[in-house]
């Protein structure tokens, strides 16, 4: 009599035969799957990596900047997009874009800053000793109050002039 020796047999999931993406409506995908580990066909396995990548494509462009009011921040998020490219982690068409719209953000600059120079500025009708102190106070030097009091009144422009 001779026993028998004993096999462990382990049991392990077997590898599904169809993707395991489910539609809205709850149907699975039919195609065979490409990805034994997470299960998917070639074309859910190729749109999960990329949402996985344009995730850490955020951190690479943007960082902390929250708004891109100068050069700096545009020029921060343009080098960002050169690595991206450089290492082939996002397609050349979308860098082209982000590029265009990063060229339209620094061509807008100096009009924001035009825009905010006419915003800080204001127009004086009050006498000049008072006039002088207010603008003392805001941080203006006495060449430059010393200038405006020698200029005199600024000249109506033509749309002024003509209403």
């Amino acid at each position: 009599m001779n026993p028998k020796p004993t096999t462990a047999i382990t049991l392990s999931a077997p590898t599904p035969l169809h993707c395991q993406q489910r539609s809205p409506s709850g149907r699975r995908c039919r195609m065979a799957v490409s990805d034994p580990v997470s299960g998917l066909c070639f074309r859910h396995a190729a749109l999960q990596r990329q949402r996985r990548s344009e995730a850490n494509f955020v951190d690479a462009l943007i960082g902390n900047v929250e708004e891109f009011h100068s050069a700096e921040d545009i020029n921060h998020c343009l080098g960002g997009l050169l690595k991206l490219l450089a290492r082939n982690e996002i397609a050349p068409r979308r860098a082209a874009v982000m590029a265009y719209t990063c060229n339209l953000l620094l061509r807008t600059l100096p009009a924001m800053e035009q825009q905010e120079k006419a915003d800080d500025m204001f127009i004086c009708d009050i006498p000049s000793a008072v006039r002088d102190r207010a603008l003392l106070s805001l941080g203006v030097s006495p060449e430059d109050i010393r200038r405006i009091n020698a200029s005199g009144p600024a000249p109506a422009s033509d749309s002024e002039a003509s209403s």
